[in-house]
């Protein structure tokens, strides 16, 4: 399974700049970027004057990224120095089934929306030198005359390589983060206010025969709006 350097939404608050040059403020923000212009989720636009990073960054899609805002150029507009980014897994919410491939345990360590996007921080437990890519997907229930609810269930499929007992693989098996965001816009008419409600399965109490259990979680927020 690839990974890549977390970078944790905290360092806004931790991070200076060590070099002689004026820095604004620093940040990290999801930013959605289209051939090239790089657009926050709260509407802002980077634009990219040094590269600090090491690493090419991409032309489209949807970053994690961690800059130096050296100044304004414009309205809403800011010359940045990218120190570092990240590229979360993104994609778009599926219709739920009846009879999934697989309902693995992970964690969901936090969520929230930003962007039209539900971004997840996600734990979850991989073997150790292994190549296998787990799948994760989010599957949707529309309202229904009898339950006004959205559902969102996290699924994932670890093809069989996850702890039976996390507390006594960790020789096997680490656990590491990573971030998801499955976009939301459009699923539902401009407009709609619903309850919404996010569900998944992770790892509960031992039971009475020294077996670890896997558990129902869910959290629900009284109102959504599209």
């Amino acid at each position: 399974m690839k990974k890549f350097a977390l970078i944790l939404l905290a360092l806004s608050l931790l991070t200076v700049s060590c070099r002689k040059d004026r820095v604004l403020f620093t940040d990290v923000a999801f930013v959605n970027a289209v051939s090239g212009v790089y657009t926050t989720d709260f509407g802002l636009v980077f634009n990219i004057v040094e590269n600090a990073s090491g690493k090419e960054i991409p032309a489209e899609g949807r970053l994690i990224m961690q800059c130096d805002v050296l100044k304004a150029s414009g309205k809403g507009v800011y010359d940045v120095r990218v120190t570092d980014f990240a590229i979360p897994l993104t994609k778009d919410p599926i219709p739920a089934v009846e009879t999934p491939e697989a309902d693995d345990p992970l964690s969901i360590e936090s969520g929230w929306f930003s962007g039209g996007y539900f971004n997840l921080l996600l734990g979850l437990y991989t073997r150790k030198g292994s190549e296998v890519k787990h799948l994760i997907n989010a599957e949707y229930t529309f309202p229904t005359e009898t339950n006004d609810t959205l559902y969102l269930r996290i699924r994932h499929n670890a093809f069989g390589e996850l702890p039976l007992d996390p507390d006594d693989s960790e020789d096997e098996y680490g656990y590491s983060r990573t971030y998801a965001c499955f976009h939301l816009d459009g699923l539902l008419p401009s407009g709609t206010e619903v309850p919404f409600k996010v569900l998944w399965k992770w790892y509960g109490e031992k039971g009475e025969d020294d077996e670890v259990t896997v558990e129902d979680c869910s959290h629900i927020i009284d109102k959504l709006i599209f």
